[in-house]
Order: structure tokens, then C-alpha cells, then sequence
């Protein structure tokens, strides 16, 4: 009985686990209108089961949101930010968390004012 119910829970594991590790295994990608990289920057963030979904799903959102000269800076798997000075300064960063990731889009900005303004994690 006891291996009855051991087996029962390792099978309940899997059924439930499974989908969640099957999503966490996407892909992410942001973009940004790098002619307005300000404060409030036109950006996109997209996710999708490849990497060229991902970033193609950040360019469409980039140019829905008013971006004209849209270019995707970056594709993650596990997380990604992207930071602004708010005078045409930008960083972006992946790394495996939203904190190591927010962190090198700071750093990759260079500039003092620059803050995070989109981070994502897969």
C-alpha cells in the first residue's frame, strides 16, 4: 500500500510539474526604438517557444506601442532587462535572474540616471 501511494504521488509530480517546466524552457526577447531611448522609451517585450518568435513578438509590441526604428537588443532564455537614462542612453542584460539581469542593463547604460524601465524572466 505504501508503494502504492508513493507512486501515485510521483506520477501527480509529473503530470503537474511537467507543463511548468515545458513553459519555463521559452524564450524571451526585448526591443527598443533606439532614436527614443528616454524616460518613457517605446519598447517591446515578446516571448515565444524559439528564440526568432521571441524576438519577432518584441519588434511587433516595440511598433505597436509607437516605436519607429525598433531594433531588438536582446534574447534570453532564462531573464532579461532593459534600462534608460532618459537621455538617449540604453543597457540590457540577461543573465539566470531578474536581479543579476537588471543589474547589467544598468551597468550597460552608463549613466547615472539610468533605471530599469522592463525586466523579464522565462
Amino acid at each position: 500500500m505504501n508503494l502504492m501511494r508513493q507512486a501515485a504521488a510521483g506520477l501527480l509530480f509529473i503530470l503537474v510539474a511537467m507543463p511548468t517546466l515545458a513553459q519555463a524552457a521559452g524564450w524571451g526577447a526585448l526591443a527598443l526604438d533606439t532614436e527614443k531611448a528616454e524616460r518613457s522609451p517605446y519598447y517591446g517585450v515578446g516571448g515565444g517557444d524559439t528564440e526568432k518568435e521571441a524576438v519577432d513578438n518584441a519588434m511587433r509590441f516595440c511598433q505597436e506601442a509607437g516605436g519607429k526604428a525598433c531594433k531588438s537588443l536582446v534574447s534570453y532564455e532564462q531573464c532579461g532587462a532593459l534600462a534608460v537614462s532618459g537621455t538617449g542612453d540604453a543597457g540590457w542584460g540577461k543573465a539566470p535572474t531578474k536581479i543579476q539581469a537588471e543589474a547589467q542593463a544598468i551597468a550597460g547604460c552608463q549613466n547615472d540616471n539610468c533605471r530599469v524601465v522592463s525586466s523579464d524572466c522565462n
